[in-house]
């Protein structure tokens, strides 16, 4: 293997990065156009934050989906670059080979595919903020079955890539998870969105608490009742419009209130599932 080197341009194009996200408005280190990647990318607008997202596989765009519908997500920044000089010194001290070009031993930047800031409050009622680093492999490229326990022999490389991602993070004080398409399941973004086309206005908040307490009650006595026949059984125990029952609960499920199992994709005339 011959001599690894850091590009100028790279250096510039990063240092660019930085001062774009700081002093004007956050952009993706990568975009769509300028990845050379099979499969399938997605550039989409995000309304709630206001500006083009770009996602490099369908796995990414679900879990970028369900992390953004989270109540407690204030931001997500896809394709979050790290800087190379610290990259290359936590490379160099676990004795791994920094991710390059093979083929011309150009060191590349490293990216996070999610950086995540959330915002909850603590019991004095205080804001917090937090941030969570993501990255999204697909569960065969790391493991030898869907139990996700037993590591494949040739996913070392991948598996010394996230660890220099995980320490980098650590220095930041910032939790580092890695996450597949067993947790951004295709029935999980499908309801989610179902839910997020149903919804078309505002909805009493306290009204919802309430809702999502009568239709835990009712599902529980009859677990194989349709979901129309939940929504039915709710409005006339609550004394309300079966529309606005509808709306109470695509509202609990985008705020966990209610919680789906998703183990399938909601339907008005199949059963549904809760944890």
């Amino acid at each position: 293997m011959g001599a690894l080197f850091l590009s100028e341009k790279d250096v510039s194009i990063y240092n660019k990065w930085v001062c774009t996200i700081n002093n004007i408005a956050y952009a993706p280190y990568l975009t769509v156009r300028k990845v050379n990647k099979f499969g399938r990318r997605h550039c989409l607008w995000c309304d709630i934050q206001k500006r083009m997202i770009h996602l490099l596989s369908d796995g990414e765009r679900r879990a970028y989906e369900i992390l953004m519908s989270r109540p407690s997500t204030v931001s997500v920044f896809e394709q979050f670059a790290l800087d190379i000089n610290e990259t290359i010194s936590i490379a160099e001290t676990l004795g791994f080979v920094h991710p390059r070009d093979h083929r011309t031993n150009k060191l590349n930047v490293m990216t996070t595919d999610f950086l995540v800031v959330t915002q909850t409050e603590n019991t004095s009622g205080a804001v917090v903020r937090k941030k969570t680093a993501y990255t999204f492999k697909y569960s065969s490229e790391l493991y030898t079955d869907s139990s996700c326990k037993t590591f494949l022999s040739s996913a070392t490389r991948t598996l010394q890539k996230l660890e220099i991602e995980r320490q980098y993070w650590n220095r930041r004080g910032i939790e580092y998870r890695v996450i597949t398409e067993l947790h951004a399941t295709k029935e999980r973004s499908w309801n989610i969105q179902f839910c997020k086309m149903g919804l078309k206005g505002a909805v009493d908040k306290d009204l919802a608490v309430g809702f999502s307490v009568v239709f835990y009650g009712i599902w529980e006595q009859n677990r194989y009742m349709h979901f129309s026949d939940l929504i039915s059984q709710s409005a006339l125990t609550l004394g309300i419009d079966q529309l606005v029952a509808e709306q109470l609960f695509y509202f609990c499920v985008l705020h966990e209130l209610v919680n789906l199992v998703h183990s399938s994709k909601l339907q008005k005339y199949r059963p549904i599932e809760l944890e």
